[in-house]
């Protein structure tokens, strides 16, 4: 073999690209291999730095790390006019007493070293500012942070946002768990941020109340609610929104304003209250809607409709949906993923290209007999449907029993047409309950393909199961008359196993291969089962 290190000959500006892609410490460990190697080190410009490499069980070394970066910097800073991208991660592990091994917050020596280290990439004009805090106490940002002209994206975590702040380049604000000491400190900083385009507040704390207007290049807006701090009302004015992401804390009751973004095609409402109200405005104030998502808790709607002529991806998660009527009218959804555990008894699908749909069966939905109608509502549409790419079912506990059920129940136990289907399962003794929840779901369904996740326990052990049946389904010479062999094994013709290959297409072995090399699978492998019937 060539044992010629032919990377160490590429130009220095092709080795910083490839070093681009590795974390801080690989790259520090790769600069001990060989004098050109640690030449090449001392030129690159590392922009990332986590403290994560340095924590100990046992010592303080936050001095430590916060020396390494400052030195860093200072390196780069004779070599570069700027730097344009820094990041910075302080967890609280860096810094543990040894003696009682709990949290407590950064020393000072090191807060000023910190707080240095930043001033020096505020000076080389970075444009790009990710720092992330996870201590005791909200990190104070020095002075020379609050005004930085070149600053366009600028995410920060775990730090007290206070003073008169200045960036007119700002495109991205991101504030995630951030202490906020007066609402006008928001008001101030958005009205001199002309041309921000994206805005995320997660857990903030110190917001009671959300008003942007004004921002004619605002595009996509997030709020996550502080659990301690909930927010009151948020109110956008700016017609150029396209994204709206709300998730509240704990179904705390936020009043929500966006009747001027008449242009919005992705709304996100996450566990919060849905009303009969939010669903009529939804329907007559966005016809331009492409996604929404509902996450929530239904509150008194008798009959849940909605109608929205461009709708593509649907949502909704709505545990406690109790009404009579539920109608989704929308003739260009490609998307439906539904996660309910009670099903109105009338249940109307309107629409003519879905592609995907997805299911959970989490609890009794044979309530009134609507589980029946429910999976015969979905064949009858299904059979229809001839370009569903794929179904995805989710089976819990309670709905493993459900599935028993309605195969004893019904008279033609075949009820899905499902050609593709991707099974997620959370049974706890699956070894116990595997053996029928295998039988029962191919009695209501057969599919072409099914697709598993490897890595969760209780799906290893349904492939498991459902290989054994495969294996022992060859050895009945006679298995079309045996009485121990299940309809669908009798109706079974092949069935190859396929899984995602290191060379990245799929691979395709027996069941007998696959039992055998099954202790080597590693976590997140998607295995397929291709069945001909």
């Amino acid at each position: 073999m060539d044992a010629a290190d032919r990377i160490s000959q590429l130009p220095e500006h092709l080795i910083h690209r490839i070093l681009s892609f590795l974390s801080t410490p690989e790259v520090v460990r790769l600069s001990v291999l060989s004098k050109p190697w640690h030449q090449v080190f001392t030129s690159f410009p590392i922009s990332e730095f986590s403290s994560s490499s340095f924590s100990s069980n046992n010592s303080d070394r936050s001095f430590e790390f916060c020396t390494f970066v400052y030195n860093s910097l200072l390196r780069q800073c004779r070599q570069y006019r700027c730097i344009p991208r820094f990041q910075l991660f302080v967890s609280s592990d860096l810094c543990r007493s040894h003696r009682y091994s709990v949290h407590r917050p950064l020393p000072p020596q090191t807060d000023e070293l910190i707080s240095r280290c930043i001033e020096q990439v505020t000076q080389k004009g970075v444009e790009e500012l990710s720092i992330c805090f996870r201590t005791p106490v909200y990190y104070r940002l020095p002075e020379a942070m609050l005004s930085v002209t070149e600053l366009a994206v600028c995410k920060l975590a775990g730090c007290l946002l206070e003073g008169n702040i200045n960036w007119p380049s700002l495109r991205v604000l991101s504030l995630k768990r951030v202490e906020i000491c007066d609402r006008m400190i928001i008001d101030n900083l958005l009205f001199a941020c002309p041309f921000i385009e994206e805005l995320a507040l997660i857990e903030c704390n110190g917001i009671d109340y959300l008003h942007l207007s004004g921002l004619r290049k605002l595009m996509k807006v997030k709020v996550k609610g502080h659990f301690f701090s909930p927010i009151k009302k948020i109110e956008i004015d700016v017609v150029s929104l396209h994204t709206f992401s709300y998730s509240a804390c704990y179904y705390a009751k936020t009043d929500i304003d966006l009747a001027s973004c008449k242009y919005l095609e992705v709304f996100k409402f996450k566990y919060c209250i849905i009303t009969e109200d939010l669903v009529q405005h939804l329907n007559c104030n966005f016809p331009a809607l492409k996604v929404l998502v509902l996450h929530g808790y239904i509150h008194d709607i008798q009959r849940f409709e909605i109608s929205i002529p461009l709708l593509e991806k649907l949502k909704l998660s709505a545990p406690n949906l109790s009404a009579e009527e539920a109608i989704i009218n929308a003739p260009r959804l490609r998307s439906f993923k539904c996660y309910m555990e009670n099903i109105p008894p009338l249940f109307y699908l309107n629409q003519t290209s879905l592609q995907e749909v997805t299911l959970k069966l989490s609890v009794d939905l044979i309530y009134g007999q609507h589980g029946e109608s429910f999976l015969e509502y979905f064949r009858e549409n299904l059979e229809k449907i001839n370009q569903i790419k794929l179904v995805t079912l989710l089976i819990t506990n309670n709905s493993s029993t459900i599935i028993n059920k309605i195969v004893r129940k019904v008279s033609n136990p075949v009820l899905l047409g499902i050609r593709n289907l991707k099974l997620n399962t959370y049974i706890e003794g699956m070894r116990k309950e595997g053996l029928a929840l295998v039988d029962d779901l191919f009695c209501i369904c057969r599919p072409e393909s099914l697709l598993l996740e490897s890595g969760s326990g209780s799906n290893d052990e349904f492939m498991k199961i459902l290989c054994k049946k495969l294996v022992e389904r060859v050895k009945h010479i006679n298995y079309s008359a045996d009485t121990h062999v299940k309809c669908w094994q009798r109706d079974l013709k092949g069935v190859k196993i396929e899984h995602f290959g290191r060379n990245g297409y799929w691979e395709a072995v027996t069941c007998q291969a696959f039992l055998n090399s099954f202790q080597n699978l590693e976590s997140e492998k998607k295995i397929r089962f291709v069945f001909e019937w």
